[in-house]
């Protein structure tokens, strides 16, 4: 009986700490993936650069602004030589916080480019979050693309996808804005499309997290499907989906810490 009353304090000791950790620090707290996208398509002074994402802020109280703060200094300690953005920055409760973050996300430095793309969120408050973004130093891709330069006028070529494009509607952007010659990355705000993408020549998209906007419990959708982590079709196309930043109220929520995507180029 005394070694049960034990090991149950012990486990009750255990359950504690864990709690305290991922409630009140693993919270403020991003955790940085290390990824390297390896291709052939790489223009050779891309060789080593580094691109990092971040999504789903989802900002909605205070607390948010002291992550948001962590992962500014997280990602210039990582040094990116672009910063993609895939979408949803605020909720309702989170707007009065506009200011705080635009200065924030301001802070971010970026060697070559900061782009960002929309999410469903994003669009309830469209021109605050536009105005946030464009402070930023973002250059914000809304159906359109960009061109990133380095050493050379051969570059890589980013596509930037509304969250509320139909499948027809991404074939078209698809159709109109990669490049034979190039190296071509979408920003799409979720997974879904990923396999229209697949029927064009870009070698990889880079999305956010699914339950920000979605049920991923739903087995027909591409939240289902493809919900977190990486995705290869083929030997030619590859799916980023990023855990983002936010925390949710489940269980898995809980225990889950924000995350950051840094991703390395190598040229094969």
């Amino acid at each position: 009986m005394k070694k049960l009353l034990t090991l149950t304090a012990i486990i009750g000791t255990l359950v504690l700490i864990f709690y305290f950790y991922f409630h009140n620090i693993g919270r403020v707290r991003a955790n940085v993936n290390e990824i390297f996208i390896i291709s052939t398509d790489i223009p050779k002074p891309f060789d080593g650069v580094r691109i990092v994402q971040i999504s789903d802020f989802l900002v909605r109280s205070e607390i948010c602004l002291e992550l948001l703060e962590n992962v500014v200094d997280t990602i210039n300690n990582v040094n990116p030589d672009i910063i993609f953005f895939t979408g949803n920055l605020f909720l309702p409760t989170g707007i009065p916080f506009e200011s705080r973050v635009a200065d924030l996300l301001g802070n971010l430095n970026a060697n070559l480019r900061k782009i960002a793309v929309f999410g469903e969120h994003d669009l309830l408050h469209y021109e605050l979050t536009e105005n946030v973004l464009n402070e930023a130093g973002f250059r914000i891709l809304n159906n359109e693309s960009d061109q990133v330069f380095y050493q050379s006028p051969i570059g890589i070529n980013v596509i930037g996808a509304n969250p509320a494009n139909d499948r027809d509607m991404m074939d078209q952007l698809l159709e109109i804005h990669t490049l034979d010659d190039r190296l071509n990355l979408l920003l799409m705000s979720k997974p879904t499309f990923s396999t229209v993408s697949f029927e064009h020549p870009i070698q990889a998209q880079f999305s956010g997290h699914c339950l920000a906007t979605q049920d991923a419990s739903n087995q027909a959708s591409p939240c289902f499907q493809f919900f977190n982590g990486k995705y290869q079709f083929a030997d030619r196309f590859t799916l980023h989906v990023s855990s983002g930043l936010a925390r949710f109220h489940t269980i898995t929520g809980l225990f889950r810490q924000p995350s950051i995507d840094s991703f390395l180029l190598i040229r094969e």
